[in-house]
């Protein structure tokens, strides 16, 4: 079995466990891959870096469970101290991924799959635009839409239109635009 396989039934095995760790993330990892990847053929993007985002884009919450599962399900506001902690999760998910002896480029995107286009976000809030990884940027637009139209603890889901008006208004502050736009043109 060639070493890229053994990879990915490897990632397919961890985005498993990731999404059973909380009913409400159910094929989360999947659904977030699947849309990236619309993205990537979209753009026409390389097939490696296709491979690097079909990757990461399955582990990008690995960093999840490093952080108390009380914390993940709690059905009310998060505290302050424990938004930090939530926050934590694109750089423990990174480290992990790294000594999965996957090339640092999964590793990258996974840490930056928060960033916010125009800065800001976490874990590097001066990181912006194309200096965010496109495999983040990617990730960032379908691991919300994602979220918004699924039930979360503290939440009922949103409809798809509403998720859809909600990534066009923060489309070039927290979204790069590009990738929203390629992202609605496949997901209609």
């Amino acid at each position: 079995m060639t070493k890229i396989i053994k990879h990915i039934i490897t990632v397919t095995k961890l985005a498993r466990i990731i999404d059973t760790s909380d009913a409400c993330r159910r094929r989360h990892s999947y659904k977030v891959e699947r849309y990236s990847l619309l993205i990537c053929r979209r753009l026409k993007l390389p097939e490696q870096e296709i491979k690097v985002i079909k990757i990461a884009s399955m582990l990008h919450d690995i960093g999840k469970i490093g952080i108390d599962l009380t914390i993940i399900k709690k059905p009310a506001k998060l505290t302050i101290e424990e938004w930090e902690q939530v926050k934590r999760h694109p750089e423990i998910g990174a480290n992990i991924v790294s000594q999965l002896g996957f090339f640092g480029e999964v590793s990258d995107v996974i840490r930056h799959h928060h960033s916010r286009f125009t800065g800001g976000g976490y874990p590097d809030a001066s990181l912006s635009g194309n200096r965010i990884p496109i495999g983040s940027r990617i990730i960032a637009v379908t691991d919300a839409f994602d979220a918004m139209i699924s039930d979360r603890p503290y939440r009922k889901a949103m409809s798809k239109e509403a998720a859809v008006k909600e990534l066009a208004r923060c489309s070039g502050t927290q979204f790069d635009p590009c990738i929203v736009d390629a992202f609605l043109s496949v997901n209609k």
